[in-house]
């Protein structure tokens, strides 16, 4: 591999690992703020459990509610259709009797129940493809190189 293609490739692997944290999709809270009219944004906790925030770490109840009616990562339309559908269907993901968009106007964390204990979540990832931050970028860098290097090998023949 010739040192322009090696830096080239190393580029673009650092440019993806830094874009990393976009999947997380900051604008949600505010999409959220907006769209349901809040006094102020929902924390990331509504969505994700713990605080941990990136691809795939979406376990709350509310958040998989709002995964099972299409929302998708960097997709703000897809946040809103699926708000608009938690609403129309009056979805209550904790179980208290209050619907989550009722909960949330009336600025209370929609995975909690009436009781004061969160409802159950599903478990932190903590193997495969999801375990580590950045590791969708970990396998696209390594496709990168595959492909690079498969390339360098072609030209040889």
């Amino acid at each position: 591999m010739s040192v322009h293609s090696l830096i080239r490739t190393v580029s673009v692997g650092l440019t993806l690992l830094g874009s990393a944290a976009a999947w997380a999709s900051p604008a949600y809270p505010g999409v959220i703020r907006t769209e349901l009219n809040l006094a102020t944004e929902p924390g990331c906790n509504a969505c994700h459990q713990g605080g941990n925030v990136g691809f795939g770490t979406v376990t709350t109840p509310f958040g998989q509610s709002l995964r099972t009616r299409g929302l998708v990562a960097a997709n703000e339309g897809s946040l809103r259709t699926a708000l608009s559908a938690l609403l129309s269907e009056r979805v209550d993901s904790d179980g208290d009797g209050t619907p989550d968009t009722d909960e949330l106007v009336a600025g209370r964390d929609p995975n909690v129940g009436d009781s004061g204990e969160p409802v159950d979540v599903l478990p932190d990832v903590t193997y495969g493809c999801g375990a580590a931050p950045g590791a969708p970028v970990g396998l696209l860098l390594g496709g990168l190189l595959l492909l690079n290097a498969r390339r360098r090998a072609s030209r040889r023949r």
